[in-house]
């Protein structure tokens, strides 16, 4: 007697964004339109899941919260603002293309609302790919499915790019793969100090092997959040000692 199996095969279409599991931190801010009209209140950032923050905004108007504090909030999409700020965070409308993620959303669109993380001679801004538009899961469960959503996400969260620009010229480049060095030096200061390591980057050695390079690049993957912390605290610098440059 054949063994009775069950199947599950499971096709998700995330072909628009699903929300209600994010979750949910107003902050004070206010979103510059196209027009140039400002309109202040609350703006919900969506910290679990970030790219959310780089394709809407949902906003309660402050005069709205005054004649009602449950008023609900107005929703903002990428193609309508040209920047908000939500807290100390500032978010600009970027052109970017994913070429590593190509998605159906991001053809019809590939601009973002990304954050800003230094501004001057050097704009640089974090950006993170979405999530898979369709997911086809074949011969397993339910909790199988919600692991693994969870690996894609927390996958897709480590994942994020430092995209910089120098001098408002060219296309945004990721930061993590770029030879920095190239940016610094036209200022001697800043280049020394990055080669050192003294912002906490991995020092630059002249002379690298093969197994040499690859023990760094393995290092640069595993402490990704402290090299982008000290990427952009070299970009600051940088923009701090160029500001009459500018």
């Amino acid at each position: 007697m054949k063994k009775h199996v069950n199947y599950w095969i499971v096709l998700l279409l995330l072909l628009t964004f699903s929300v209600s599991k994010a979750q949910e931190n107003y902050q004070p801010g206010y979103a510059i339109l196209n027009d140039g009209t400002r309109v202040s209140g609350s703006i919900l950032i969506y910290d679990d899941a970030p790219w959310f923050n780089q394709r809407f905004i949902f906003l309660k108007d402050s005069v709205a919260i005054i004649g009602n504090p449950d008023v609900k909030p107005k929703k903002y999409k990428v193609d309508d603002m040209k920047f908000y700020q939500a807290g100390s965070r500032a978010f600009e409308k970027i052109h970017f293309v994913d070429a590593e993620n190509l998605q159906l959303k991001s053809l019809g669109s590939n601009d973002h609302m990304m954050e800003r993380l230094s501004a001057g001679r050097i704009n640089s801004y974090r950006f993170y790919s979405y999530p898979e538009e369709v997911e086809v899961y074949m011969m397993t469960t339910p909790a199988d499915i919600a692991e693994k959503r969870r690996l894609k996400t927390n996958e897709l969260i480590r994942g994020f790019k430092i995209l910089a620009i120098k001098d408002n010229t060219g296309k945004p480049k990721n930061a993590f793969d770029a030879d920095l060095q190239k940016y610094f030096e036209d200022t001697p200061e800043v280049l020394q100090k990055y080669k050192n390591g003294t912002y906490g980057n991995e020092p630059i050695m002249v002379k690298k092997g093969l197994a040499a390079r690859m023990v760094a690049m393995a290092m640069k993957t595993a402490f990704k959040p402290k090299e982008a912390e000290a990427i952009i605290v070299a970009f600051n610098d940088y923009n701090e000692k160029n500001i009459s440059k500018k």
